[in-house]
């Protein structure tokens, strides 16, 4: 019998949802306060990257157990805490000027945004028919699109305003509302999804050595990682300053290209999914993406384009990166549906530990080709060039995810059969 729908449920799902849109803002933020943070903590591009990436740090640790955590928590109670877990680290990022206490503010506030997906997944399954699932997992996937798009041109202009400090404490602001409607609104009592396997930290960990052995699963993970560096490398945080610095534009206008990627996965994750499966191939889909990707990316970085034809080549890289959710599909069809769960667990700790390294990676790329000047203020001033010869290294881990994806099978008829 199928769980009856009500606006309380459809209320219950939204403050999720908007917490998960809330979690992504602060994620992408960073991309817009590059120069303010590098006054402010007196970083070069290396120490910046590295500071964004602590965020990255604790999402990932926290990717595996998430479930369990919510499993013994329930979302009301995790969801809460996760919230003010992200005003506290918001707080500490914005409130103090010693870049080690930064660091464990952004620690925080990866620490309270790990399980907002999941847990709007879980709401899903417990207060709708399975009908909707897939349609609310869309929405979901959207309210995240939406969140990267808020953390861009309005945070900007906020920065511009206001100064990083004060707007990041607004966004700690907003956090503390989302915390009492979660803890007003959402039920005490929101059964938990029951597990099948892993019903301990203990059974989880057993259970790993044998995912980790199989291939098809690591490599699908190792492919969805290299197809996401549009958004965690580029668009979360390098893309605002390059294009600063190509079109000598303010951070309001290039904060246009990052939302502009996130428009673009947004209708891509749809459209292509349908793609895959009325080609009948997940496999062919993933490799095209990844190779017209790559190729997309040497006309924006190298070619003396306009910008605005420089934010359709941004729109298609984002489309085509919509892609990268099949990858998911793919690890958790090589994998029994008893640990289907922990699989995409561990496909999406993969992908984040993978965007953890790039940030500062690129960050340390932009260092390593820095040509020695400095602006008025003294810090490392960052030409065309250096971004160009940093942001080079995108395309070609996406040629990398292309040969790499050759020694993944096709699934899609497993679901056929």
């Amino acid at each position: 019998m199928e769980t009856k729908v009500n606006r309380k449920s459809w209320l219950v799902f939204g403050i999720a949802a908007v917490f998960y849109l809330y979690e992504l803002a602060l994620r992408v933020s960073p991309s817009v306060m590059t120069h303010d943070l590098m006054t402010t903590f007196n970083a070069t591009a290396t120490v910046l990257g590295l500071l964004v990436s602590f965020y990255y740090y604790a999402y990932t640790i926290l990717q595996l157990p998430c479930g369990l955590i919510l499993d013994k928590m329930g979302p009301r109670r995790l969801l809460g805490c996760s919230a003010l877990l992200c005003v506290i680290g918001s707080a500490m990022f914005a409130g103090f000027n010693e870049i080690s206490v930064a660091q464990v503010g952004r620690f925080l506030v990866g620490a309270g945004s790990a399980c907002a997906f999941i847990s709007c997944l879980q709401i899903a399954a417990k207060l709708f028919p399975t009908k909707y699932f897939v349609i609310l997992a869309g929405v979901t996937n959207m309210m995240g699109t939406l969140g990267g798009l808020f953390g861009g041109p309005p945070v900007a202009r906020a920065v511009n305003a206001i100064g990083w400090r004060t707007t990041t404490f607004w966004l700690a602001g907003i956090g503390i509302v989302i915390a009492i409607l979660v803890f007003v609104v959402v039920p005490k009592k929101l059964e938990a999804q029951p597990m099948k396997t892993s019903a301990t930290f203990g059974g989880l960990l057993r259970e790993l050595p044998s995912l980790l052995k199989n291939s098809q699963i690591v490599l699908s993970g190792i492919v969805a990682s290299f197809m996401y560096l549009p958004v965690d490398a580029f668009a979360e945080l390098w893309a605002v300053p390059f294009f600063m610095s190509k079109y000598g534009i303010g951070n309001e206008q290039a904060s246009m290209a990052s939302a502009v990627v996130f428009i673009g996965v947004a209708i891509g994750s749809v459209l292509l999914a349908v793609v895959a499966r009325k080609i009948g191939s997940y496999m062919k889909t993933i490799r095209l993406s990844s190779l017209f990707t790559a190729v997309l990316f040497l006309p924006l970085i190298f070619s003396d384009c306009s910008i605005y034809i420089a934010f359709v080549f941004v729109f298609l890289i984002g489309f085509l990166t919509g892609a990268q959710p099949i990858g998911f599909v793919v690890a958790k069809n090589n994998a029994s549906a008893e640990v289907s769960g922990t699989t995409l667990a561990l496909t999406n700790c993969i992908v984040m530990l993978i965007g953890s390294i790039f940030q500062p990676f690129l960050g340390a790329l932009l260092d390593f080709f820095w040509s020695g000047t400095t602006d008025a203020a003294g810090l490392r001033f960052y030409d065309v060039t250096c971004y160009q010869k940093a942001i080079l290294i995108i395309p070609v881990f996406l040629v990398i995810s292309y040969f790499v994806s050759m020694f993944i099978r096709e699934t899609i008829n497993c679901e056929r059969e």
